[in-house]
């Protein structure tokens, strides 16, 4: 197992790329993955993810072999990575994600001759595998990948995108493509108007009475609003606001579409919808891969790294939570864009 810093990987390389279980990590890493195909086009792109975000996995024709690494049990995926191996050694292991499981896979992937570009455990298992000396070594332990300044600390960088720095990290060049995401015929018509309220942390919700609020305003219009998210049972084991959801289903302001549809038929519904509006969390980010307009909640400073440039970004203005964004600030955003 060697530090990738930029070789040759020779003609037809064996590539695996390592992730998040989330599906923002799945979306932004689609630039890497085609990036990866065009410059190497490698004989297997492999992608070791996770059960949440599967479907996309399994549909992705950017992925030629996935695994469900966060949600299998470890023996089982010992042997998974044991079997393929049977067919060839990887050349390049790129590993997106920082949890101890997740390097350890990497180095379980890689074998003595691998490059592996990312966080990873050591040879033999001991410690974490140094990163380089050089620029993309200082950029994978940089902890300040929000920050404003690091186009000016690394040069190499156009934006601070995580798409692009991924790319930029795994030592390609040029223009970074948008996402690439797998899509399916919805099995039922859905309302021109998609929302999302669920996310990952506490801070990144909005109120339930501005969600309230916003959505009689879309009535107002004539306007019927979908409700995209997992079904409960899974929404509370993975994310937070339930409690939300259930009320604007009970008060009947949205039609609800939670566990009704697999992810590239949610992809397809976003695509063919009149606005997406979302808080910063896997339906953002999959409706930044369609063709609609798509307004998103973040917490202050997180766009810069997270949010694609077509998406219409809403901060607070002086704290971190996005339950301070006004309601009227919003409405003006969602209005200039229906």
């Amino acid at each position: 197992m060697r530090r990738y810093n930029g070789e040759n990987l020779g003609s037809a390389p064996r590539i695996a790329v390592v992730a998040n279980d989330a599906i923002g990590n799945f979306v932004v890493g689609t630039p890497l993955l085609q990036m990866l195909r065009s410059k190497w086009n490698p004989s297997a792109l492999d992608y070791y993810g996770g059960t949440r975000t599967w479907e996309l996995i399994e549909a992705s024709d950017l992925i030629d072999f996935g695994y469900p690494l966060h949600g299998a049990p470890p023996n089982k995926t010992a042997e998974a990575i044991a079997e393929r191996a049977e067919d060839g050694a990887y050349s390049l292991v790129v590993n997106m994600e920082w949890t101890c499981y997740a390097k350890a896979a990497t180095a379980m992937l890689a074998g003595v001759e691998t490059f592996v570009c990312g966080p990873s455990v050591g040879n033999g298992g001991r410690g974490d595998l140094a990163f380089g000396d050089d620029s993309m070594g200082k950029l994978w332990s940089d902890q300040e990948w929000v920050s404003p300044e690091i186009t000016n600390r690394y040069p190499q960088l156009k934006s601070g995108f995580i798409g692009e720095i991924f790319c930029r990290l795994a030592y390609l060049e040029g223009e970074v493509p948008g996402y690439r995401l797998p899509k399916k015929r919805a099995p039922i018509v859905t309302p021109p108007v998609l929302i999302a309220t669920a996310a990952s942390l506490p801070e990144k919700l909005w109120t339930q009475e501005k969600w309230i609020d916003v959505l009689g305003r879309f009535h107002e219009r004539g306007l019927e609003v979908g409700l995209i998210g997992a079904p409960p049972a899974s929404q509370r084991q993975f994310w937070q606001g339930d409690s939300t959801e259930g009320e604007l289903v009970e008060r009947g302001l949205v039609t609800d579409l939670r566990g009704k549809l697999s992810l590239p038929e949610v992809v397809w519904a976003l695509s063919n919808s009149k606005l997406v509006f979302s808080l910063d969390n896997g339906v953002m980010h999959l409706a930044a891969g369609s063709e609609a307009p798509v307004v998103g909640l973040f917490r202050k400073n997180i766009a810069r790294l997270w949010a694609p440039a077509r998406v219409n970004v809403i901060e607070p203005e002086n704290r971190d939570t996005v339950a301070e964004i006004p309601v009227d600030t919003v409405w003006s955003i969602i209005e200039k864009n229906l």
